[in-house]
């Protein structure tokens, strides 16, 4: 076939469809391939309908047993796998070298997370990749759509669930725990565990971190230990340090890790008063496996979690 034969043919195709008609004949189920590429169904069957133009065959076709892979759509998935894994490849080059990449890592994690971690960034991105520069992203609510869109290359939060096609690794356990500086307060739980008679109404005000990186069933549990599933709620922050200093209003409690007391530099550890029992959570990083520049971000990756977790061994663990 001519050379400008085959030109035509590549303006005319998306390859980004690729992509997704490997996962369509992994999965042979529209749902499921939605579900994994992070689209609705109706966007998948859409994508379904373009490949079937492009190759001008149906590629999946109902059966008693679900969906079947055409003929045509055999062999194809026989050939895209190592086509697209030889694309990763030589867009990636044979070798990476830190001290010669250059570009920006885009990292989400929630401010105290950062506190931990960020000048320790900041001094080995200097010393072993000075052509990267850093960008600290806020924790956000839609963390995990900006991540499999490309607007952010990683996320580093408490995880119990992490969609696909989001890999994830735990770096770390850590626990968190119902915390006060009211003494008055922490009086109250005392007597409750103890098993004395109480009022009925629990006297804490409740400081709720807004963008809850850990499940619901934990916050739940926790609140039960001291009596204050009914408590009312007067801060919602999506700012852990925010909340650590909220925590000097009286009868104010809260659910946090046990290193984000840190924050608050005027106050000594023994100031800070822990309630029920500590819970603990795996502190996880989190990636798209179709990352423009997959080296660059697993050579990253190694590097903050080394240094969280060389961090998280450093401090006291509130027992």
């Amino acid at each position: 076939m001519p050379l400008k034969r085959n030109f035509d043919l590549l303006k005319e195709c998306d390859l980004n469809l690729l992509i997704a008609l490997s996962v369509l004949l992994k999965e042979a189920h529209v749902t499921k391939a939605a579900k994994e590429l992070g689209l609705s169904q109706s966007a998948m069957s859409q994508v379904l309908k373009r490949l079937r133009l492009m190759f001008e065959d149906p590629l999946l076709v109902k059966s008693h047993n679900g969906m079947t892979l055409t003929n045509k759509a055999t062999a194809i998935e026989q050939d895209l796998k190592p086509l697209l894994n030889r694309v990763i490849s030589i867009l990636e080059g044979d070798e990476f070298d830190p001290a010669t990449a250059q570009g920006r890592i885009r990292v989400m994690m929630n401010d105290v997370i950062a506190q931990l971690c960020i000048t320790r960034l900041i001094k080995d991105l200097d010393k072993y990749a000075p052509g990267i520069e850093l960008e600290y992203v806020t924790q956000k609510t839609q963390g995990f759509k900006m991540l499999r869109r490309g607007h952010i290359d990683l996320i580093v939060g408490f995880y119990d669930n992490v969609p696909k096609p989001i890999k994830s690794r735990v770096i770390a356990h850590y626990p968190w725990q119902m915390v006060t500086l009211d003494k008055n307060a922490a009086q109250y739980s005392e007597s409750l565990h103890r098993g004395d008679n109480v009022s009925d109404e629990s006297p804490f005000q409740l400081l709720r971190y807004l963008y809850q990186e850990h499940n619901q069933i934990h916050v739940i549990n926790a609140l039960k230990t001291i009596n204050a599933e009914d408590a009312s709620y007067s801060l919602s922050s999506g700012s852990l340090g925010t909340m650590i200093q909220a925590l000097t209003a009286p009868k104010t409690a809260t659910l946090v890790p046990h290193f984000s007391t840190g924050v608050l530099k005027e106050r000594n550890t023994e100031d800070f008063i822990w309630l029920g029992e500590p819970i603990e959570l795996e502190l996880k990083v989190c990636w798209n496996i179709h990352h423009r520049n997959s080296k660059l971000q697993k050579w990253f990756r190694t590097l903050i979690s080394s240094i969280l977790i060389e961090q998280l061994t450093d401090k006291d663990v509130i027992k």
